[in-house]
C-alpha cells in the first residue's frame, strides 16, 4: 500500500514539474512575441564625441623631435 502511495506522489510531482516547465516556456514565447510586436522607439538624442584627455605616466616626454626614426617590432 505504501509503495502505491509513494508511486502516485512521485508521478504527481513529476507531472507538476513538467507542467511548470511548459508554462515557463509558453510564457517566454509570449514575452518574446510581445517584445517583437512592440514598436521600436528611436532615440532623438544625438551624442557628440567627447574629447578625452588620456593620463600619461609621470616622466614621459611628449617631445618626439629627438627620435630620428620610428622602430617597429618585427612581425
Amino acid at each position: 500500500m505504501l509503495s502505491t502511495v509513494f508511486a502516485a506522489e512521485r508521478q504527481f510531482r513529476h507531472e507538476a514539474e513538467i507542467q511548470a516547465r511548459e508554462f515557463a516556456i509558453l510564457g517566454s514565447i509570449r514575452d518574446r512575441k510581445e517584445a517583437l510586436a512592440a514598436p521600436v522607439r528611436v532615440s532623438r538624442l544625438v551624442s557628440r564625441p567627447v574629447a578625452v584627455a588620456w593620463p600619461r605616466p609621470i616622466g614621459v616626454r611628449l617631445d618626439l623631435s629627438e627620435v630620428s626614426s620610428v622602430v617597429c617590432a618585427p612581425a
